[in-house]
């Protein structure tokens, strides 16, 4: 089983959002950052189901620019 790096969001009068760099429009929300995991997991099992095989390859946190991460509150492995 292999994994990616999703990152948790969240501004100001938003939900909370989540978001795989390595996979740009794989993305989710939730009311709670527990909602936002399990709504990106189904997100995730949709984008490798239509993308048929096309995906990047996953990278580690640490290969990932400041940027990518600058209003992270959490990151965690995503597994598929």
């Amino acid at each position: 089983m292999s994994s990616y790096i999703a990152v948790i969001r969240k501004s100001a009068g938003t939900e909370y959002w989540a978001d795989i760099p390595d996979l740009p429009g794989c993305v989710s929300r939730g009311k709670t950052v527990e909602a936002a995991k399990a709504n990106l997991q189904a997100a995730l099992a949709l984008h490798l189901e239509t993308a048929g095989g096309a995906c990047a390859q996953p990278r580690s946190s640490a290969q990932m620019s400041a940027e990518e991460l600058e209003d992270a509150i959490e990151t965690f492995a995503i597994e598929f």
